[in-house]
């Protein structure tokens, strides 16, 4: 079984650097890497270049394929990506994550013994776990408030997460992976690509296309395929206007999945309410400014989310 990795970059060659260094170590080894570059320098492609010239030489099984976007776009590039590979399974990974040597021999073991599965989700290696009665009280609140049961699958509110922050110790299926890496079975992409909706850095994207996905075939994230995700600090969208798309996004996909009903409705504003509530006891807890602005960015999504639904 072969596969082939879909890498959406912006401004970010040193990482892509580690990535790359990463792919070249797998115990198996990917039939094409295809880079969608969306940087506003010619670092990016000077980089693949001279991969191809020096670093690709340790082998001639992969073929490195560069795509330049201008459009600064993560799902545009990944749906670029979708269109020419040529893999069985279709792997995406963010340009900051760091795979170890076996991550694809584990993955691909897995759809290898299960023909129902179709889409895997590693293991990121949490380097310090998360503890104390902050971390408590934000978990009890998330459950509370219907937003994420940490097990990867929708809530009844239309919210849910991805399994991040937590070590996976066993496979577990879910209804939504992680975008920093997921791979799946080309042919379930044939027909349900990247939701073009999301624009720019999007957000919550990687939930939408899995959570269809997991609609049509069993989704798991597994233990054995670790990973390190550096959460590069570059190229990184303004935390307010992050917030601000984050509301729209959420509503976006509560709209497109849910069931539209009075009660349903009162769900969703329930969960909303209560992520705008744990943001101000965050801001309040540690006073600095980003959490204020995280605050005040949401506050301006909520907002402005009302302001749309009363509007005839």
């Amino acid at each position: 079984m072969n596969y082939s990795i879909i890498v959406p970059t912006c401004n970010r060659q040193n990482d892509l650097a580690k990535l790359i260094d990463s792919i070249l170590m797998q115990t198996v080894l990917p039939l094409e890497v295809i880079i969608v570059d969306q940087s506003d320098t010619g670092d990016t492609k000077k980089y693949i270049e001279d991969c191809r010239k020096q670093l690709l030489t340790k082998s001639n099984k992969i073929e490195v394929i560069y795509i330049y976007q201008t459009k600064k776009n993560s799902v545009a590039a990944r749906n670029k990506g979708i269109d020419i590979a040529r893999g069985e399974i279709v792997s995406f990974l963010d340009d900051d994550v760091v795979l170890f040597e076996d991550y694809f021999e584990q993955v691909l073991h897995y759809f290898n013994n299960d023909e129902k599965l179709g889409g895997v989700g590693g293991n990121v290696i949490i380097e310090r776990e998360l503890q104390g009665w902050k971390w408590k009280l934000r978990r009890a609140m998330l459950k509370i408030f219907l937003l994420n049961n940490y097990d990867g699958n929708m809530t009844v509110s239309g919210f849910g997460y991805p399994i991040v922050g937590i070590a996976i110790d066993r496979p577990m299926q879910v209804e939504m992976l992680s975008g920093c890496n997921m791979n799946f079975r080309r042919e379930y992409l044939n027909n349900d690509k990247f939701d073009e909706w999301f624009t720019g850095y999007s957000f919550r994207e990687d939930a939408e296309l899995s959570y269809r996905i997991s609609r049509e075939a069993v989704l798991k994230m597994i233990p054995e395929a670790r990973l390190y995700h550096n959460c590069s600090k570059s190229n990184r969208m303004d935390i307010r206007l992050r917030m601000v798309m984050e509301v729209k996004n959420y509503y976006y996909i509560y709209k497109k999945h849910a069931k539209k009903t009075m009660m349903s409705n009162i769900v969703f504003f329930y969960s909303l309410s209560g992520l705008w509530i744990i943001y101000g006891i965050e801001f309040l807890c540690n006073g600095n400014q980003e959490k204020g602005q995280q605050l005040q960015g949401f506050t301006e999504g909520i907002v402005g989310l009302l302001k749309t639904n009363n509007n005839p």
